[in-house]
């Protein structure tokens, strides 16, 4: 972190001192998100202290699950407050340390030879908890996103055999996927890097709930397309119809060319 005499940052200096990429950090200017305080004439984007402190609760709101367009909606809110969001951001930063030192304790307690066998240290529930709570408090005091509160209500229901902690590693993953394919909204949908996403989610589908061939791809890819629910949240991620075209691009990657190529 840059002290406030220090000079502001370039955007790749920007994206080593953070971890968020470039591509990112121009798709955050482009929806107007996080646009950086100095641009030059020559168009250089430059990020002064409070650019940082906005992307940090950028990616406090992210953790605990809200998408881009309402982080923006949140952080413009009139009543928003930044000391008590940084204030629930803490908070569970404090209950992951928590849950790290209680993993080193154990580790540490097995090299020293002791025998006892326990996985209480490895759950992730209270900061779960924490962050459920949290949605919810910011549901309530600085914004109401629907589609988000609709959706959790229906994938709970639909996935009740599913512990809480899955729940959440989904979530958290598909909104991984689609804010990263809404940065290619201008692409063509079968472009590499697109592809490369529909990939990583049949791979996700396969490893933690079903064999997903792309035939059972193609049907998943018309319910995403059909249900208004699954439409409602993967549209919460882009600035489109982000539903429609993961439609088609699940359809290219799933398409007998594809197919073909795929034997080979």
């Amino acid at each position: 972190m840059f002290g406030m005499n220090e000079k502001p940052l370039a955007i790749h200096e920007m994206a080593n001192l953070t971890g968020v990429t470039t591509r990112a950090l121009r798709y955050y200017d482009k929806i107007d998100l996080l646009k950086p305080s100095i641009v030059t004439e020559t168009r250089y984007r430059l990020y002064t202290q409070d650019d940082l402190c906005r992307l940090q609760e950028i990616l406090f709101f992210r953790e605990i699950g809200f998408a881009l367009k309402e982080i923006k909606s949140l952080l413009n809110a009139p009543n928003y407050n930044r000391i008590e969001a940084m204030k629930k951001h803490l908070s569970i930063l404090e209950a992951q340390r928590e849950r790290l030192e209680d993993i080193i304790s154990l580790v540490k307690d097995r090299i020293n030879g002791s025998s006892e066998i326990s996985f209480s240290a490895f759950s992730n529930s209270k900061v779960l908890e924490l962050q459920a709570k949290y949605r919810e408090e910011v549901f309530e005091r600085w914004g109401n996103t629907d589609s988000l509160r609709e959706f959790e209500t229906y994938f709970s229901a639909k996935a009740q055999k599913l512990q809480q902690e899955e729940l959440e590693a989904y979530m958290v993953f598909a909104q991984d996927i689609f804010e990263r394919l809404s940065m290619y909204e201008d692409e063509a949908p079968d472009c590499a890097e697109i592809q490369k996403l529909v990939h990583e989610w049949q791979l996700y589908i396969s490893d933690h709930f079903y064999p997903c061939d792309k035939k059972m791809l193609s049907y998943l890819c018309n319910l995403y397309n059909a249900d208004e629910r699954f439409k409602c949240f993967i549209n919460r991620f882009g600035t489109g119809d982000l539903a429609s075209f993961f439609n088609q691009a699940i359809c290219a990657y799933c398409s007998p060319k594809e197919a073909a190529e795929d034997d080979l």
